[in-house]
């Protein structure tokens, strides 16, 4: 996975974005989270920022709940391995 040069305080400030949008009550495919998915992106597998970013738009409100929370601690976690 080739690493995209990004800012480290960029990256947090993605994850905080990707943290609101899994708090949040309501589908969370907007224009700010897809900003953070690609800010993200080298610093974590794909499918993990595809799997974020699907979850993000269910229609179910307690299935999207669980599916975010799942997929931004995937995401979180691998970022977190990298900017060490």
């Amino acid at each position: 996975m080739a690493r995209i040069r990004v800012d480290e305080g960029a990256v947090t400030r993605a994850l905080s974005v990707l943290a609101e949008a899994r708090d949040a009550n309501e589908p969370m495919q907007t224009k700010g989270v897809a900003l953070a998915l690609y800010v993200l992106r080298g610093h974590c597998p794909d499918d993990w920022l595809r799997y974020f970013w699907d979850a993000a738009g269910t229609g179910h409100d307690i299935g999207r709940g669980q599916s975010m929370h799942a997929a931004y601690n995937g995401v979180e976690g691998r970022v977190r391995r990298t900017i060490k």
